[in-house]
Formats: structure tokens, sequence, C-alpha cells
């Protein structure tokens, strides 16, 4: 018997070494490739994604993997909070750069540092610290006016303005300008006009109602705003203006002599957007006084689909009645202003800073206009006072991924991830860029894509021209099959030289069902080839 269960025992341990080896071989392959994790920190409430301005981040970044060449480039998302950057968890031995959303996230805080605390001064220092030391900032909106200085051409008139203004950290040479920014119903109650409410009513008159898909998400503009693409953010897209949602978000000030790089990423529309009749907005007036927002609180408490706003001073806010339509238009001044910005720290380290003022990570759409509610008795800021009317119809998935790859380009940049490497703008893959011109018909070119399983083939296509004007039909070069040791195509200039362009294609079996990358709407990548 024991010879026997000894022999049985060797044969499970040979089997087992036979099973092994045969995974070892196939993870021994796929750790050819050189894994860079990227290191991101999420600035949040109480290191939970529980937050409408996070989820966002959360569907474009969580488990979001691309290879280039034969590097697998990784993101790792933690979530962090303000107890962590007050004990110097924020540091570059941990994180390559944080995020700092707006809304929930980027305004509360400009509204807690903007008081001259220890606390708040620690916290400050300690994200300047972060960015002087080589770590990126990366922030939309709210986050963006929290570490910029505000421009304004008066002293702060309002809470709001007087936050915005305190809690800059001085560690950006850009500033945030609004000409005014003010909260419609207190700024009313202590006797200021309508009007002054200024571009924060694109915002806040679109309501509060989280059971409103309109409200909810459709609030402020959709444009298309100029964008820059000699920066490398912008670099492989092919058109002069992207189209980005704005929610009342400042305009960028950028130094005539900075003391650092700084790129402007994207401007925006040179029509003014209270110029245009279907994007132009009427202030309302206040008229309910104290007895307005009592009834506003009684009837916020009987709510029960928007629990949030049963706390007694937001729903007396958001539900105190009533309100009237002016035939004052709230002027803007944005055209043609700065809209994105990017910048390099003017040390050793060089710590990279993006700031948007639009919301770049929410969903677009196309078409449509704002339509003014009806005036009745009980208008109030949780309804809202417009509507997106007559949007072009998309699917809905379409709106949201819209503006991924931007998002993911703007953090893996400011991660310092190397510039031909930067997560693809068409589709999941692309050709990665290289120099210019080759002395030589035959070099390698490196593929850049998203992986997915089941990821089976990166097709590369190429055409030549003579002169780049006459281009011949693009041609399949050649198919790399084995995604584990990365993508790559030993290229042997079949035309000769002369210019060529590339695309690249991927596929993906899902299950049996291939499912094959669209063609680009122009070349990823370009050279000039000639023989030696």
């Amino acid at each position: 018997m024991g010879i026997k269960f000894f022999a049985i025992a060797i044969l499970i341990v040979l089997l087992s070494t036979s099973f092994i080896t045969s995974g070892e071989k196939n993870f021994t392959n796929i750790s050819s490739l050189e894994t860079r994790e990227v290191k991101i920190a999420m600035l949040s409430q109480e290191r939970t994604w529980d937050c409408r301005d996070l989820d966002f981040f959360k569907e474009m970044l969580v488990g979001y993997e691309w290879i280039v060449g034969n590097v697998e480039y990784v993101l790792n998302i933690d979530l962090i909070n303000d107890d962590d950057i007050l004990k110097g968890n924020l540091e570059t031995t941990n994180y390559d750069m944080i995020i700092v959303s707006g809304g929930a996230i980027g305004d509360t805080e400009a509204f807690i540092r903007c008081f001259p605390t220890i606390r708040n001064y620690k916290w400050k220092k300690n994200i300047v610290d972060f960015i002087e030391a080589g770590g990126g900032y990366f922030s939309v909106c709210g986050g963006t006016a929290l570490i910029t200085d505000l421009d304004m051409d008066h002293l702060p008139r309002s809470f709001g303005e007087y936050a915005y203004e305190k809690s800059g950290f001085g560690v950006s040479c850009i500033k945030s300008h609004y000409t005014t920014s003010r909260e419609p119903l207190v700024s009313q109650l202590a006797g200021y006009p309508p009007e002054e409410a200024g571009p924060l009513a694109y915002c806040l008159y679109t309501g509060w109602n989280l059971s409103d898909f309109d409200c909810n998400h459709r609030g402020g503009l959709c444009q298309d705003f100029n964008v820059n693409t000699s920066h490398p953010i912008f670099d492989d897209y092919q058109k002069n203006t992207r189209r980005l949602r704005w929610i009342g978000g400042p305009w960028l000030v950028v130094p005539e002599d900075p003391d650092r790089e700084v790129s402007v990423l994207a401007s925006h529309p040179e029509e003014e957007m209270s110029d245009n009749e279907s994007t132009c907005m009427y202030a309302w007036s206040y008229t309910g006084r104290f007895f307005g927002m009592v009834k506003g609180l009684f009837r916020s408490i009987g709510d029960k689909e928007n629990l949030e706003f049963t706390n007694p001073l937001m729903g007396m806010y958001t539900h105190a009645e009533d309100w009237e339509p002016t035939d004052i238009v709230i002027e803007t001044d944005y055209s043609n202003k700065p809209a994105m910005t990017a910048e390099i720290y003017p040390n050793a380290n060089e710590g990279r800073i993006v700031l948007c003022g639009p919301h770049i990570e929410r969903n677009v759409w196309w078409g449509g206009h704002w339509e003014q509610v009806e005036d009745h008795d009980h208008n109030n800021l949780f309804e809202g006072f417009y509507h997106w009317k007559n949007i072009t119809p998309n699917p809905l998935d379409y709106e949201w991924t819209y503006n991924f790859w931007l998002n993911r380009r703007c953090i893996t940049w400011s991660a310092k991830v190397p510039d031909d490497d930067l997560p693809p703008v068409y589709g999941p893959s692309q050709v990665c860029d290289f120099e210019s011109n080759k002395g030589s018909l035959n070099f390698k070119i490196y593929g850049n894509s998203e992986t997915a399983d089941g990821v089976v083939s990166l097709e590369l296509y190429y055409r030549h021209s003579d002169d780049n004007l006459n281009w011949s039909d693009w041609t399949l070069f050649g198919i790399d099959n084995d995604e584990s040791d990365g993508w790559s195509w030993d290229f042997n200039s079949p035309d000769g030289s002369g210019h060529y362009q590339f695309y690249s294609i991927r596929n993906v079996d899902y299950e049996g069902y291939i499912e094959t990358e669209k063609v680009p709407p122009g070349p990823d990548a370009m050279v000039f080839v000639e023989d030696a």
C-alpha cells in the first residue's frame, strides 16, 4: 500500500509539474513584456467612488491597460482623501500624479481651503511639495479653480469669489478668470442684481433633480473648442477642433512672460455664448423671499427620490420658490480664451500640470438649444430654469466615451509617460510615431494597442507616395498575431524610397465573434525613407 501510494503521489507531482510548466511557459512568454505601472492618486472624500464626479473617471481608467511595442502600461488608481494628504502619503515614491475633479471634490476643497488655518496650509504645501518633487496634477473645472489664483477686475464680492481667490496654491503660473461668480439665491438676497450670477448660471440654472436625466446629464454647453495639435496630448489627433463640455468653469489666464514651459491645449470658440440665441441665458429673479425658502424646505423633506436634499440648508436652497424670468442676458466673455493648459514646473524634477476649465470627463452631445421652462408659481433651482431640447440623437455610450482618450492622454502625459507612448486616439490601436526621416529602407515599426480579452492580432497597413501628394492605395503589410511579446513589424519599404504613411487595425475574438477596429480617419504615423 505504501509503495502504491508513493507511486501515485509521484505521478501526481509529475502531472502537476507538467501543467505548471505548461502554464509557466505561457506566463514566461507574457512576462517578456516590460510592465510599467502608472500610479495615480484620485482625490476623493472618504476613499470611495461613491461620488458622481468620480464615476466618470472610474469608467475610463479602472482596469485600463495598453501595450506599446513590448512595454505594457497599467493604470493603478488609489483613492486618497484629505487625511492621506495631511499625513504625507502623497509622495512621488507612491504616485506619479494626482487627479482633482470638479463639483463635489474640487469646488468643495476650494471652499474649505480658502481659510488661513495651519491645517489648510499643510494640506496645500503637501500637494505643492508633490508637484515640486516631479509629481503631476490634472484637474477639471473646480479642481482647476482650486489650485489657481483668481483673476478678476474687482475684489471678491461673494464667498465663492473669495474661496477661489484664497484657495490657490501658488504652484501654477496660470490664473482662473471670472468676470463675476456669484451664487444666484444668496446673491440676490444680499441685494445684487440677478445677472451677477455670471457663468455659474450655466451650471445652477439647469437643475439639481437627480432623477431627471436632462438636469443630471445635460447641464452646460457642448462646443467645438480649438485645439493645439503640436502638443503631445493632441499630437495624434487629426482635426483642429474637439467637442468638449463646459459647465460654468473659468477660462484660463496665461502670463505673457511665464517662468516655465506653458502650452495652451484648447481655446473656447470664437462665437461668444451669450451672443448665440440657442446658447444664451436670461437671468431669473428670486421673488419668494424668506417665506419661499420655508416652503422650499418642506417641499425638499417630502422628496423621497433625492434624499441628499433632505439636508435642511441644501433643501431650502434648491427648492426655494418662486423665481421669475427677466429679459436680462447673462453676459459671457469666453471668446477665444484658453480653456486647457499644460505646464512643466520650472525645476530639475519638471512636475507636469494639466488644467481644464471644461468638464472633459463628462458626456457630450450635438445640436439642440436651450429652452426656458414655463413660468409658474413654484419655479425653483431644483427643477431648473433651462433644459436642452432637440438634441441630435446619438448612442449614449458614444456620448460618454467620446473623450475617454483625451482624459487618458492628459493624465498619462502628466504622469510622464513618454510622448510617443500615450494611449491611442482613434479606436483601440495606432502605429507609434517615429523620426520623420529614415536613412535606410529597413526599420522597425511599433504598434500601440489597448489590451482586451481575446486580442488575436494587430494589422499594419501602409501607402506610398513619391511626392507626398499622390498616394497609392492602402495595402496590408503584415499581421502580428502574438500580443504576448508586444506589437512590432520589420518594415522593408516595399515600394522603395519615398513617403510612407501607416495605420493599424486591432482584431479581438469575443467567443467566436471577431470585432475589427474601424479604419481611422487618417494615418497614424508617416515617414520619409531613402536608401543610404
